[in-house]
């Protein structure tokens, strides 16, 4: 019976040593991709693209926002002195306007718009280049897991295994 209980603890003992010492060979790391991106210049430059591309878009649908109300008002002033078929007529140019401009901002805004799409274009390169190098690190390095800290999964972690400036580093280099 004792020589039974020997052998059980030992058994315990060994699975527990050989337990711990697996979790001690586990290597984890993380990055904070929103600090990455505000670091790298590249990225930078891409945005004040999109920003400026953005920004005539929304000049332009300003503009046919005011022509829209222009009309509006032609029509409130003149509506007593206009024939019918003048006003018809006035109506249908203001509904085509309201069409073409909810069209524009939906081909420009929309889920799969002009400015969407341009995002993808201008920050795929950029996002493929940092995961390169995340996985670069992660396979010469032997990172079992490396996680991203920006996406909310992460509630804590030392600091020591933040991969964040290491990232920032690589991308200078290139």
């Amino acid at each position: 019976m004792k020589r039974s209980f020997l052998i059980l603890t030992a058994v315990i003992f060994t699975f527990a040593a050989v337990n711990i010492s697996l979790a001690k060979e586990l290597k984890i790391g993380y990055i904070d991709s929103d600090k990455i991106l505000n670091d790298f210049q590249d990225y930078q430059d891409a945005k004040r693209i999109l920003d400026r591309e953005e920004q005539e878009y929304t000049r332009q649908a300003k503009q046919m926002e005011l022509d829209i109300k222009n009309l509006q008002d032609e029509f409130d002033a003149n509506a007593l002195m206009w024939s019918e078929e003048k006003k018809l007529e006035t109506q249908m140019e203001g509904q085509n306007l309201v069409m073409r401009y909810q069209q524009f901002v939906e081909n420009i805004w929309g889920q799969t718009g002009k400015l969407f799409q341009r995002n993808l274009e201008l920050s795929k390169p950029i996002i493929d280049n940092i995961n390169v190098i995340i996985k670069k690190i992660g396979e010469e390095e032997d990172y079992d897991f490396i996680f991203d800290a920006t996406a909310g999964n992460i509630v804590h972690a030392k600091p020591e295994y933040d991969l964040t400036n290491r990232i920032i580093e690589e991308l200078g280099k290139k």
